[in-house]
C-alpha cells in the first residue's frame, strides 16, 4: 500500500533543506535528547514484565510526560481524570491488552478507546509512539495540519479528531512512507542509531506547523474559516469545551445524562459558598434535527442547578436554531446562549497559551 504520491513527495522534498537546517539549532538538538529519554522511559514502564506492576505513581509519571498534557499548569487533573473511570489495576490491564493482546492491532486499538475514558487521542497516540516508535505515530493537531500541508488531507481524513483503529493503521503507514523520504537528513546528521522513525517524522511535521506554516501563513487556522457554512469536528470540540471549563476551574464532564430523557454533550459544575451547585450545558450542533436539539435542552433545564444552556455550532446552523427558539417561551428562551464553533477553538488556543506562559512559572508543580 503506497499513500504517498509524486506531488507529496515533492513537497517533503521542498520543506527538507529548511528543516535540516532548523535541526541543526540548538533547541531542536535538545529536543532530539528528550525523545530519546522519553522512549527509553516508556519501553521500561510499559515493557511486558514491568506493565504487570505498573502503579499509580508510574502513570502519573507518563501522562504528566506528554506534550499533550502541556495545555493543563497541573497535569496530575489528567491523571485523576482518567482514574475516576478506571482504577490503576483496570487500567493496566487494558493497557496490557493494547500493547500486547492478541487479534489485530486495530481491534485492541478500538476497544481500549471505547473502554478508557479520559484520555485523548492525542495522548494515546503519543503513549503509542513513545513506546514503540517503528510501529506507532503521533495523531496530534499539529501532525494534522503538517500532513494537510504536504496533501495527504483528504487521504488520511486530517479533519477528523478520533480515529479508529484502521484509520491510525492507515496514518502510521503514511509515517513510514514519509520516514523513507527523509531519513537521509538524519542519516546524514547521524541520528538513525537511535530506531525512532516515526518520531522523527513528528518532528519533521511540527517542524512544518511551527516554521513553514507560521512563516507562510498558509492553512494557518484552518479549524477557524469565515464562511458561515464552516465545517468542524464535534468530538474535537467537545473535547476542547471540557478541557476549556476544567481550566476555568469547573468540573467538566462529556455525555453526561444530566436528566432524565437528557445527555448532553458537556457539563460544566461549580459548587459557589452556600449558593450550591451551579451547572452549565453545552450541546454542540453540526447537523441533524434541530427539533431533537430543543427537545433535549428542554429535558436538561428539568435540572434545578442548570444556570445556562449553550448551543454550539457554526454560524448558519446557529441562525436556524435561534430562529426556530424564537417561538417559544421567553423563560426557555432566556435560557439560552449561543457559541461559535470557531469562537471554542479560539478559547482552546488562547488557553493553551496562557497555561505555557504559567506552566513556566511552575506555580503548581505535579506530585
Amino acid at each position: 500500500m503506497v499513500l504517498l504520491s509524486e506531488k507529496v513527495r515533492m513537497r517533503v522534498y521542498e520543506v527538507l533543506p529548511g528543516f535540516e537546517g532548523w535541526l541543526g539549532s540548538e533547541n531542536a538538538k535538545n529536543h532530539m535528547k528528550g525523545l530519546v529519554r522519553r522512549v527509553r522511559e516508556f519501553r521500561s514502564l510499559l515493557s511486558e514484565e514491568n506493565i504487570e506492576r505498573l502503579t499509580e505513581s508510574d502513570l502519573r509519571k507518563i501522562i504528566t510526560s506528554l506534550f499533550a498534557s502541556n495545555i493543563w499548569a497541573n497535569k496530575d487533573y489528567v491523571v485523576n481524570r482518567i482514574l475516576a473511570n478506571k482504577d490503576i489495576d483496570a487500567l493496566r490491564s487494558e493497557l496490557k491488552k493494547l500493547l500486547y493482546g492478541g487479534g489485530s492491532f486495530s481491534e485492541r486499538y478500538d476497544n481500549f478507546t471505547k473502554n478508557v475514558k479520559g484520555l485523548g487521542p492525542a495522548a494515546l497516540t503519543e503513549i503509542l509512539a513513545f513506546f514503540n516508535p517503528l510501529e506507532y505515530g503521533i495523531w496530534n493537531e499539529k501532525s494534522r495540519k503538517a500532513l494537510e500541508f504536504l496533501g495527504l488531507g483528504d487521504e488520511l481524513q486530517t479533519r477528523r479528531y478520533r480515529i479508529t483503529g484502521l484509520q491510525y493503521e492507515r496514518f502510521n503507514q503514511a509515517l513510514k512512507e514519509i520516514y523513507a523520504e527523509i531519513k537521509p537528513v538524519f542519516r546524514k546528521l547521524g541520528m538513525v542509531e537511535e530506531a525512532m522513525d516515526l518520531l522523527f517524522v513528528d518532528v519533521f511535521l511540527y517542524y512544518i506547523c511551527e516554521e513553514v506554516l507560521r512563516s507562510e501563513e498558509v492553512l494557518r487556522k484552518p479549524a477557524i474559516p469565515e464562511d458561515e457554512d464552516y465545517d468542524f469536528d464535534h468530538d474535537e470540540i467537545v473535547e476542547k469545551l471540557v478541557e476549556l471549563g476544567n481550566g476555568l476551574g469547573f468540573e467538566a464532564e462529556s455525555e453526561k445524562l444530566i436528566a432524565r430523557g437528557a445527555r448532553v454533550d458537556v457539563v460544566w459544575r461549580a459548587r459557589i459558598a452556600n449558593l450550591g451547585i451551579v451547572s452549565y450545558v453545552f450541546e454542540v450542533h453540526r447537523g441533524g434535527s434541530i427539533d431533537s436539539l430543543i427537545l433535549n435542552l428542554q429535558r436538561a433545564r428539568n435540572d434545578p442547578t442548570v444556570q445556562k444552556l449553550v448551543v454550539v455550532a457554526n454560524t448558519r446552523e446557529l441562525k436556524r436554531i435561534g430562529e426556530e427558539i424564537s417561538s417559544l417561551s421567553e423563560d426557555f428562551r432566556k435560557s439560552i446562549a449561543y457559541m461559535e464553533a470557531k469562537d471554542v477553538e479560539k478559547a482552546y488556543d488562547l488557553l493553551k497559551e496562557l497555561n505555557t506562559i504559567i506552566g513556566k512559572l511552575e506555580l503548581v508543580k505535579s506530585s
